[in-house]
């Protein structure tokens, strides 16, 4: 399932909740990403339709297709940011480009450069690459 940025950034402050043994809070997500509870509660709406995520009372979590698809962005994302930083660019400006790409690039794609790298374990921040 294709997602957005925005979608991304949801889904990994929710994640990051759930994986502490938490559940994610309307609150909570708003004020971590810097928006208003009123735009944090429409974009969760929209999230729970794409079945991204799942709400049990005030509770939310990140369903299994959720997480899917979420770490194939993340995937994406530090595998072009590797080659970027490879082709000798510094770590930020690949991160930022690599923005730009993880969204439009084919999975067949990412898998040819992500083996073309050596199967690196993790990005030029240290973050693992799934």
């Amino acid at each position: 399932m294709d997602i957005s940025e925005r979608e991304i950034v949801y889904l990994s402050a929710i994640r990051e909740m759930n994986d502490k043994g938490q559940p994610g809070k309307l609150s909570i997500i708003a004020k971590q990403i810097e928006v208003s509870p009123a735009s944090a509660f429409e974009e969760l709406k929209h999230l729970e339709k794409k079945g991204l995520i799942s709400k049990e009372n005030n509770n939310i979590y990140i369903t299994e297709e959720g997480r899917r698809s979420l770490t194939k962005a993340l995937r994406a994302h530090r595998v072009i940011e590797s080659l970027l930083v490879r082709v000798g660019i510094d770590p930020e400006t690949a991160c930022s480009y690599s923005k730009q790409f993880e969204l439009k690039v084919p999975d067949e794609i990412i898998e040819k450069l992500y083996e073309y790298l050596g199967k690196p374990n993790k990005c030029p921040h240290g973050n693992g690459i799934p």
